[in-house]
């Protein structure tokens, strides 16, 4: 009987220390929780190598999750920048648009200026007449025969009857300039004004455009254009005069004709 409870308890101390063999130590032994495990079972250090290898994972996608949301960044930057330069870009392209526009209704205007032109001169000053003026036409700082010296005496007059509104009597002594080539240019301006403050706007059409053929630069061209606008706007040319009208805007925009041309129009 000795003998078989010997063998009873013997038995179950090997059945308690296998049991306890897959139990945590108290000590720390078998815990894969642990800083540094220790006694591990091979299906122990199996689980702990799995959770080093995701931690590791977990880590490396951290830091790409770091890289992305920095690459992120740079390239809302470059987004920003990109768009502004598309708004530059558009800005520029608008401007250069604009600035061809402006270009074309400058060129048509000028187009539209030169067939008017073209067209008072067949419809009012016939071609005949102007190249006789422009053959018999002499400079006007060529004086120095007595006849010329008389000519600046007739000129002179000419211009103080224009002074004083004694228009029929200027148009006398101009006309004597003209017939001997004496300031062709300045005294076909006078007539022509003669003739736009008697009303006579045809005739003043015509020996304005006479004396813009003879000299072009001369100080009252913003006043001759004016006066030609009004003058074909008054026979019911209004195209034409429009086109007159903005001449003068255009070119002479600092001066008081451009004014009333502007409210001419």
């Amino acid at each position: 009987m000795l003998n078989k409870n010997k063998i009873i308890f013997v038995g179950s101390m090997a059945m308690a220390s296998l049991l306890y063999a897959n139990e945590p130590s108290v000590y720390g032994a078998g815990d894969i929780n642990s800083a540094s495990p220790y006694g591990l079972t091979k299906t122990e250090q199996a689980v702990l190598e799995n959770k080093k290898t995701l931690q590791m994972l977990y880590n490396t996608m951290t830091e790409q999750q770091r890289k992305i949301d920095g690459l992120t960044t740079v390239i809302e930057g470059q987004n920003r920048e990109i768009l502004e330069l598309k708004e530059q870009l558009v800005a520029t392209q608008q401007i250069q648009t604009t600035s061809a526009r402006d270009e074309n209704s400058t060129y048509s205007i000028l187009l539209e200026l030169g067939q008017t032109v073209d067209q008072i001169n067949n419809t009012y000053v016939s071609r005949d007449e102007l190249k006789k003026v422009l053959a018999g036409s002499r400079p006007d700082s060529d004086i120095g025969s007595p006849i010329e010296s008389n000519s600046a005496d007739i000129y002179r007059k000419g211009v103080q009857l224009f002074g004083k509104r004694s228009y029929e009597a200027a148009k006398v002594y101009f006309e004597q300039t003209v017939a001997v080539n004496y300031k062709t240019a300045p005294s076909n301006y006078y007539l022509g004004e003669i003739a736009y403050y008697t009303h006579n706007y045809k005739d003043a059409v015509g020996y304005y455009k006479l004396s813009a053929a003879l000299y072009d630069q001369a100080s009252y061209m913003d006043v001759l254009f004016l006066h030609t606008a009004i003058a074909l706007d008054k026979t019911g040319e209004k195209a034409q005069a429009q086109s007159f009208y903005q001449h003068v805007i255009d070119t002479y925009p600092n001066k008081k004709s451009a004014s009333i041309a502007k409210n001419r129009m």
